[in-house]
């Protein structure tokens, strides 16, 4: 498993992150977050297709 960067602008809350991430993907890849090094699934999609997770611990979205 790979570490995974945080994403860039930063989403000041969960909701915000959804909605630019509306997509669930089943599919998920997991990574490690680059704060906590906790397990993230990355299992949220954008339109334009780039994969996301939100950390727990961090209150941070995650990406690959």
């Amino acid at each position: 498993m790979r570490d995974g960067r945080w994403l860039s602008p930063r989403h000041p809350a969960r909701e915000a992150f959804e909605r630019d991430f509306p997509k669930v993907d089943l599919e998920a890849l997991a990574v490690y977050c680059p704060g906590c090094k906790a397990v993230v699934k990355l299992s949220r999609r954008s339109l334009n297709a780039r994969t996301a997770g939100w950390c727990m611990a961090c209150s941070r979205g995650v990406a690959a």
